[in-house]
């Protein structure tokens, strides 16, 4: 079969070409997730014992319990990848799948709507995948796509030709995906989806009140295409039971979409990030998701384009994945992988429209040239954003504990580590069996009552005393920025007579155990600790200027954190911008220079009138300057847009304990 008979003509073909390194170089980033390495964990660990994984062998909170491990085949082709190629290697196959997948799509639309949708689908695709790009992670989720992407052009070619042999790979497809990623549901759902549209409208297609259209053109054809969807469905159903894990893999899913239930009570959609809604915050998430509106109000606009009669099948569809992004933002991406391509198969008969209308053609060829122009504007934000990217053979700097680990590893303690959940897949890849972390981001085996005891630990540090004689840990790698809920925490470890801080670069802490009183480690006060990080900060980052200046806003915020003003403002020095002036003002206010500090603030605020870390700093000077209920007003203002600030939290629980002390 030729490619012209998909691709059409010499300029879909370019288009096509053109697309694919589109889309490429919007999945081009570093590894910046740790359940990437519990996953490369998992496929060693089979690898090693010939066997697969039923109990977890990993994590001390959750040692022996069951593990629905459906990520297993995934998880072994991960692991052959990175032997052949490391991360660099799974990268680039990462980007080559995103790009593949993706073009399907693009088949998609040109077999449905013609060429006429085709420029349109890859301008709104693309634009989206860029908005969503930090979602783009080497996870399974990007298998999902290809899946769904799959599923999609399949029903689609059944919808519009009624040929059954179109339907036969799925069932095939649904038994491989459900020994990939637990969102295989997704498949046999889609299945259904088609099936009760095509039933519908076998029985209504010919009612005047039925506002949609037939699915296959024909009504009488609908009953019997129905039949066959629904065998199809069943099939799909029984291959997704096809797994080592049965029933129980099936009813996975479902676990995890409880738990993506917003709620305040729900600790795992509240406390998680990507489990919140877009629209749950006034500028934290909203503001980095402020596009999904566009969409939803693009889809709510196309109702209105004639024909008014919609296809059933996409309704379905649609809504379901709404639903899905609504409640978390990490489905944001399937919404637009999904949804795109539908609007725009909605949008085709306008799109026709205009281009077969001859008194339309002068608008036809610049609305042609828009689309070019977009593409290419696309083309160079996601290149310009690829080019900024550290290199791709390591973790994106700051996000892995990569300096703490190689201690712990050098070092004689077998003990566990306690660490922050996002550093726990580093962890277990580096150190496991010998140091196995206490929590990871596997968080569908841990109960609600254990992660909201991890959750206290960071909220109330003074539980962690106690809490660290269970389980006698050997060290604490915890980061101060991604995200700084850990400072706290941070900050009574390095006050505490058992610990000592070891090694910190700004952006990671480790602590260990101190083995007699006079055992004292680094100390945050000295010039010399400062020399000594800052020398290793110009090793490591070289010429890299912007990560080196934000290690450093990073170290400076840890010394105010402890108490070393006086360093923190050595550290400082040379370094410029709202952050670096916040931090400045910080250490105004911890040696009683209010009025300095509010200066600052207030003009950064004039700058900056979104900025939350400004407005912890303004109620801090509040507090200062004796002003309690401005600064209530102030942490609230804060905590109404960002639930997750720890600052503002920490601050208001110690207003309500008694008088507040100042702890910059």
């Amino acid at each position: 079969m030729s490619s012209s008979r998909f691709l059409g003509g010499p300029r879909e073909r370019l288009l096509a070409f053109a697309f694919f390194a589109l889309v490429f170089a919007i999945g081009w980033a570093p590894a910046a997730d740790g359940d990437l390495f519990w996953h490369l964990a998992a496929g060693r660990e089979m690898v090693a014992t010939r066997s697969l994984l039923h109990v977890d062998p990993f994590s001390v909170s959750a040692a022996g319990r069951p593990w629905i491990d459906v990520h297993w085949l995934f998880q072994l082709g991960l692991f052959a990848v990175h032997g052949v190629a490391g991360l660099s290697g799974l990268v680039l196959v990462k980007c080559a799948m995103l790009a593949s997948f993706a073009t399907v799509l693009l088949l998609l639309v040109l077999r449905s709507a013609g060429a006429s949708a085709a420029l349109p689908f890859a301008v709104a695709f693309s634009s989206g995948l860029f908005a969503v790009r930090e979602l783009l992670l080497v996870r399974p989720v990007i298998a999902t796509l290809g899946f769904l992407a799959l599923f999609l052009y399949l029903l689609e070619r059944f919808r519009r030709e009624g040929a059954t042999r179109a339907l036969f790979p799925l069932p095939l497809l649904a038994l491989v995906w459900a020994n990939v990623q637990g969102l295989s549901a997704l498949g046999p759902a889609l299945v259904l989806a088609y099936a009760l549209a095509f039933t519908a409208s076998a029985r209504f297609a010919q009612r005047a009140w039925f506002p949609f259209v037939s699915e296959s053109g024909n009504s009488e054809h609908d009953g019997s295409r129905a039949k066959r969807l629904w065998s199809i469905a069943g099939l799909s159903l029984l291959a997704s039971l096809v797994t080592p894990y049965g029933v129980q893999a099936l009813e996975l899913p479902f676990r995890w979409l409880a738990r993506l239930a917003p709620a305040s009570a729900n600790a795992f959609s509240a406390n998680v990030a990507e489990n919140v809604s877009p629209f749950a915050f006034e500028t934290a998430v909203a503001a980095q998701f402020f596009h999904v509106k566009w969409f939803l109000l693009l889809a709510v606009a196309s109702l209105l384009l004639p024909p008014r009669r919609l296809l059933l099948s996409h309704a379905f569809v649609l809504l379901a994945f709404v639903t899905l992004a609504l409640m978390a933002n990490r489905n944001v991406l399937l919404l637009y992988w999904v949804g795109t391509p539908l609007l725009v198969l909605r949008l085709a008969p306008f799109l026709r429209f205009l281009s077969r209308t001859p008194r339309l053609l002068p608008l036809r060829r610049h609305a042609a040239l828009a689309g070019y122009a977009a593409l290419l504007g696309v083309a160079a934000l996601a290149g310009t954003a690829a080019a900024a990217e550290s290199s791709i053979a390591r973790p994106t700097p700051f996000r892995m504990p990569e300096e703490s680990v190689r201690r712990i590893a050098a070092g004689r303690d077998v003990r566990p580590v306690f660490a922050a959940d996002n550093y726990g897949g580093y962890l277990i890849w580096q150190l496991a069996p010998r140091n196995r972390p206490y929590i990871d981001t596997r968080l569908i085996l841990r109960t609600r009552a254990e992660f909201e005891e991890y959750l206290a630990l960071l909220d109330e540090p003074r539980r962690f005393d106690a809490f660290e004689r269970r389980f006698d840990f050997g060290y604490v790698a915890l980061p101060t920025e991604y995200p700084d809920r850990y400072l706290g925490l941070i900050a009574h470890l390095y006050a505490s007579p058992r610990w000592k801080l070891v090694f910190t670069d700004g952006t990671e802490t480790l602590f260990a155990r101190r083995s007699s009183p006079g055992d004292t480690g680094w100390d945050l006060a000295a010039p010399a600790t400062t020399d000594r990080v800052l020398a290793d900060l110009a090793a490591r980052f070289g010429t890299e200027t912007e990560l080196a200046n934000a290690a450093r806003r990073q170290l400076a915020r840890l010394q105010l954190m402890t108490g070393a003003a006086d360093e923190a403002d050595r550290v400082l020095a040379g370094t410029h911008g709202a952050e670096a002036e916040a931090l400045r003002a910080r250490g105004m206010l911890a040696r009683g220079d209010a009025a300095g500090a509010k200066k600052i603030a207030t003009r950064l605020l004039r700058q900056h009138p979104d900025n939350l870390n400004v407005l912890d700093l303004l109620a801090m000077v509040a507090l200062a300057d004796g002003r309690r209920d401005d600064a209530t007003r102030l942490l609230r203002q804060v905590l109404s847009d960002d639930p997750f600030d720890s600052e503002a939290r920490t601050i208001l629980q110690r207003m309500e304990e008694g008088p507040y002390v100042e702890q910059p």
